[in-house]
């Protein structure tokens, strides 16, 4: 009888999820397609097309636990409706194991969330960052960073495509991730073949803990300023793993990646909003004042509304350095799921 519940009670819930994840991306692939009709007209429809479709995963994890709210409210809602849910305290089931299905339900779609992110979220920016670069004629790059053929890192602060010069750069020597030396320089010009000249140079031997200062420096670093678009600083693109490593390279040859552990850390908080939504809207779905319907979608909307606020405020104040990352990102999960446990506390069960 309860495994036959556990199954209705899942695939209430799971329908009510596609339907509402469906109906979301719908609305933002139509929006997105014509808030971006310029490039579109500039790139052709194809790849107007794919542009969009490799934005959808994007709005897929941050729509995900929106999709997930208002399936645990309107199955829950739904069932206080038909009074199903009394004949289910009559039977001695309480609330809590009756809504286990849909945490059930809302740790997948959190493990989904994670599995977007990691694969299928980084493949198809590049894919839609890739499109956009074609229609873009951007005069400055800011925070670009890369790798030369050497295996060494390079960052350039700022750098102007039609000028071919940057100011602030430096280039970090390592081996085996450990740093041997740095060059340091107030302005950078690409020459030309894969030839930088570094200007107002400052070069450290790290090794022999040498420093020597010289006008200019020529280096073949063999990157072209073709390259350089790409290499833009863009945490977003990037998966879990490969966020991850990064930030630990980048902490070992001395540069602040305050930007990109929020980024990392909120995407894990982001992973875990579909299971805190599930503790707060069981309890709103459960009571539904005399079964109107659009008291869901009222709710609903004040709590998406309200919760977006909140992370967004916190995650500049992460990015402003005002917040340690990890606090930053997952204070709003504290937050809302300290609001989800105590409601869930006053659930009569």
């Amino acid at each position: 009888m309860v495994k036959i519940l556990d199954r209705y009670v899942f695939s209430e819930g799971f329908k009510t999820l596609i339907l509402s994840l469906i109906t979301f991306l719908t609305l933002f692939g139509i929006v997105d397609f014509v808030s971006h009709i310029d490039l579109i007209m500039k790139v052709g429809f194809a790849k107007g097309l794919m542009f969009v479709t490799g934005r959808f995963p994007l709005y897929t994890v941050r729509v995900l636990p929106i999709a997930v709210l208002i399936s645990t409210m309107v199955t829950l809602s739904r069932f206080s409706s038909t009074n199903e849910l009394t004949v289910v305290r009559a039977l001695g089931i309480s609330i809590y194991r009756f809504s286990l299905p849909l945490f059930a339900l809302a740790l997948i779609a959190s493990t989904f969330s994670l599995y977007v992110q990691e694969s299928l979220l980084p493949r198809g920016l590049k894919v839609a960052q890739s499109i956009a670069g074609e229609s873009e004629t951007k005069r400055e790059l800011k925070g670009v960073w890369f790798q030369d053929r050497a295996g060494d890192f390079v960052f350039i602060w700022l750098f102007n495509l039609q000028s071919r010069e940057g100011k602030w750069a430096s280039l970090i020597k390592v081996k085996n991730f450990q740093p041997t030396g740095r060059v340091d320089a107030e302005k950078v010009k690409y020459l030309g073949n894969g030839v930088w000249q570094f200007k107002g140079v400052i070069e450290r031997n790290l090794s022999a803990f040498k420093v020597r200062k010289l006008p200019s420096v020529k280096l073949n670093l063999g990157v072209d300023v073709k390259d350089l678009k790409l290499s833009e600083a863009n945490p977003q693109i990037s998966g879990l793993i490969k966020l991850f490593i990064t930030i630990k390279r980048l902490k070992r040859i001395g540069y602040n990646t305050t930007q990109m552990e929020v980024e990392f850390y909120s995407k894990l908080a982001l992973a875990l909003f579909p299971i805190v939504v599930t503790a707060i809207g069981i309890p709103f779905g459960v009571y539904n004042p005399r079964n109107k319907k659009g008291y869901t979608l009222v709710i609903a909307s004040l709590i998406i509304v309200v919760m977006w606020v909140t992370t967004a405020f916190f995650l500049s104040l992460g990015k402003s350095g005002v917040l340690p990352p990890l606090y930053a990102a997952f204070a709003p999960v504290m937050l809302f799921g300290a609001l989800g446990l105590f409601l869930l506390g006053r659930v009569e069960a």
